[in-house]
This record gives structure tokens, sequence and C-alpha cells, in this order.
């Protein structure tokens, strides 16, 4: 097979990848851009720390709407109980953002520089391989978040009045819908926020602390917890390394240069390369944003 025969395959192959929905876009800067490749390595940062600030709260919201419609005299102590623990149960979720769309003026403005950046096409196959992170849309359907929440919600209901709202066992059992509570809010929006076409990587680490040593453990982490300074405040990080690559799976598909991006392409082809990433298809943005 000539060299041409097999780039033209390869595009194929991409072009099925973006109609089949396997390619999900990281939007960035240049010198973002320059580290991901170098580096071989995504930063999924807490949840608290998302550019929207009412984000974590807009699901946490609608759950104690829900629970006030659920609470009658019979119920009260429990749902009560419920609450308490719901609100001391920090969320330990991290994630890292990407778009279905590959050339969003939304994005370019936002993410990428005023539009000098690149959007990183990265390919979902890739990612199910792990399985510390899950891959997940970003819900913006508000009666299909009410829905969820009836769903997540329903173990509560049916919940015998009589438990020991004391107990262990009760702490756990609430420990576990509040954790999925957490993960629907890790992956919901305000429909405003619609244009963006988020897909999200969502890790769950198990963080304890030691009350004897106050110390931390960690069980099913992607890395050691990181930390980075940004507007005076630490925000922690977990790395997730894609420098393994598969015969038939490689992590990155495309490279979208953003309206205003300098690149010259056989460079960019280079610099790939010089990092193993091999056949990435670049595009230009169609924008005629300046």
């Amino acid at each position: 097979m000539t060299v041409n025969f097999i780039n033209k395959i390869y595009s194929i192959i991409v072009f099925l990848g973006v109609i089949m929905g396997n390619i999900i876009y990281h939007y960035c800067n240049v010198d973002a851009f320059k580290a991901i490749i170098q580096n071989k390595t995504l930063w999924l940062s807490s949840v608290y720390n998302l550019n929207d600030y009412k984000e974590i709260q807009w699901i946490k919201e609608k759950v104690l709407i829900k629970i006030k419609e659920y609470t009658n005299k019979n119920s009260f102590e429990k749902f009560n109980s419920f609450i308490k623990l719901y609100e001391n149960q920090q969320p330990t979720v991290y994630i890292a953002s990407f778009s279905q769309g590959d050339d969003l003026l939304s994005q370019w403005r936002a993410y990428a520089n005023d539009g000098y950046g690149v959007a990183i096409g990265f390919n979902t196959e890739y990612f199910k391989e792990n399985n510390l992170i899950k891959t997940s849309k970003v819900l913006y359907d508000e009666n299909q978040q009410e829905i969820e929440i009836e769903k997540i919600l329903e173990p509560l209901l049916k919940l015998d009045e009589k438990t020991n709202l004391e107990s262990k066992e009760f702490e756990e059992y609430c420990k576990n819908i509040i954790d999925n509570i957490n993960n629907l809010s890790a992956k919901s929006k305000n429909e405003l926020f619609k244009e963006e076409q988020e897909v999200r990587l969502i890790h769950n680490p198990i963080i304890i602390e030691d009350i004897n040593t106050k110390q931390f453990i960690f069980k099913n982490n992607l890395s050691k917890m990181m930390f980075r300074a940004v507007c005076g405040n630490l925000i922690p990080y977990f790395e997730l390394k894609f420098d393994y690559f598969s015969e038939n799976i490689s992590p990155i598909l495309e490279v979208v240069k953003g309206p205003k991006n300098k690149f010259i392409n056989q460079e960019l082809k280079i610099f790939l390369a010089n990092n193993g990433f091999y056949n990435v298809n670049i595009k230009n943005s169609k924008s005629s944003y300046r």
C-alpha cells in the first residue's frame, strides 16, 4: 500500500468517527495544547472550580425542592437526616470538559484564546479502556433532570420509616444516593449552555480522612492529587495519561485550528509526530471571526 492510500483510508476512518460521534473536542490555547501533547496528559479538576460558579448548585436546588415535595409528617425525620448528610458530604467528582462541536465560535472565544488556539479531537473509544473514568454527555433538558432525580431518590422514598436514622447502615445507604446525586450534578447544566454541546470525562476517586493520623487515604484514583494556583485559589486535579497506544485505537484523531490560529500545517504535523501522534487529521476553522 502507498502512503497516500493509507492516509486516504485513515481520513475515511476519521470522517466516520465524526459521523458516529466518536470524536470529542477539547478547546485550548497554544500553551495548553503544547503541554497536553508533550506530556500526553489531561487534567481532571474538581467540580467546585468550574467556570459557571452556580453549576454545582443547579441539581442540588432541584433535589432539595423535590425532597420538600416528598416530605410529610411521617417522613420528616428521615428526609431531614438525609439532608444533613447531604449538606455535609462534599462531592469527590473531577472532570475534564470537551465538546461534540469541532468549530464553535463560543468555544473559540471562551477557551481557545479568542480563536488563536486549537480544538484537540480525542477518540472516545480510547477513554473506554480506562475503568476509572466515564464519558458522559452533559444533560441540559430540565424535564430529564427531574426524572433522573426522582429515580435517584426512589430508594430513600421506599426506606422503612422505622429505620434507625443514627445507624452506620443508614449513613452508608444515604451515601450511595448522595454519590448518585453528585454524579448527576457533574453532568447537568442549565439549558442556556446547550449550544456548547458539552461532553465530560468524570472521575470519582474515594478520599477518606483517617481520624487518627489526620492523613488522607486515596482509592481508585487516576494519579496523586495535584494542585495548581489560579487567581489566588488552589485547584485540585488528577492527571489522566494517554501515553499508551493501541494498534487500533489512537487517543487523538484530529486537531482543528482556530479562526485566528497561526500554525503552519507541516510544522504542526512534525510537532505531533515527534510526540508519537501520527496521521492526525488537521482542519481549519470555517469561521471568519477576526
